[in-house]
């Protein structure tokens, strides 16, 4: 949710400046250039906020790490604002620039073997020129800032368009631990997608299941058993409890919950 939330302020945002600087060229280009780079900082927030989707930890991970970065790299802006001067256009020093796109790659990367390659790769593009056309080590054919931003633009609504048909193929998949696995991979990217992956295989692996999770789902020596399956369900359940509720993981498999409460699945888990 603080991803989503995230996202919407992106949006909302991004189709503001975009707005004013291409639509009413209201603006002047020094504001021009403060406001997208407002975007682009903003931007960044979605995807970092996914690595820190694990629950209770989420408010802990908004307030020390996504508002002291929001600080961190908007801090050449802010600069500008507190001198009080008339307001300058911007040119961020390559420090500045590194730093950022690092934080970048590190956010989009993590959707990087998910469903949602393509839109990650062109949320990161877009976001990239959009803050290098900015810089000083800007390069001369991304030095026309107006183009520049037209083209991230282009390239965010081409992201949406990528991660919306994407997210309709696993909507038509047949309910399952399949399409509970996928959902979750593609969601939460393959930081989180790995690490549960591992521990349901090592658990596969300790109770002697004749199934292994693999990236596209699972993958059965034989014909699934009811046994086997209830194992599934009660790992999947146990491991993913601190990052969905109840009801998305029933609607992906297709079945309630059970009454009792889901106990540990063993000391070492």
């Amino acid at each position: 949710m603080p991803a989503s939330y995230w996202t919407l302020a992106a949006s909302a945002l991004w189709t503001l400046t975009w707005s004013l600087n291409h639509l009413t060229n209201s603006v002047s280009q020094s504001v021009a250039d403060h406001l997208w780079y407002a975007c682009a900082i903003i931007a960044l927030c979605p995807p970092i906020a996914v690595l820190g989707s694990r629950r209770p930890g989420t408010r802990v991970w908004t307030a020390f790490i996504l508002v002291p970065m929001l600080f961190a790299l908007g801090w050449p802006v802010i600069t500008l604002w507190l001198q009080g001067s008339d307001v300058r256009g911007l040119q961020l020093e390559t420090p500045q620039l590194v730093g950022y796109l690092l934080v970048l790659v590190m956010g989009t990367g993590n959707y990087i073997g998910t469903r949602f390659t393509l839109a990650a790769l062109l949320y990161a593009i877009a976001n990239a020129i959009v803050v290098v056309s900015s810089s000083q080590a800007c390069p001369a054919w991304l030095s026309d800032r107006w183009w520049v931003r037209l083209f991230a633009t282009a390239g965010m609504v081409m992201a949406v368009l990528s991660a919306g048909r994407e997210a309709a193929f696993t909507s038509h998949l047949v309910p399952g631990f399949d399409k509970l696995w996928l959902d979750f991979f593609d969601q939460f990217g393959i930081v989180w997608g790995r690490r549960i992956q591992d521990r349901v295989n090592f658990i596969a692996v300790k109770e002697k299941w004749p199934a292994k999770l693999q990236l596209n789902g699972f993958q059965w020596n034989g014909v699934p058993d009811p046994a086997t399956e209830a194992r599934i369900e009660h790992t999947f359940r146990w491991l993913l409890r601190r990052f969905v509720d109840p009801d998305w993981i029933d609607e992906r498999i297709g079945q309630p919950s059970p009454t009792q409460d889901i106990s540990p699945l063993s000391a070492d888990s």
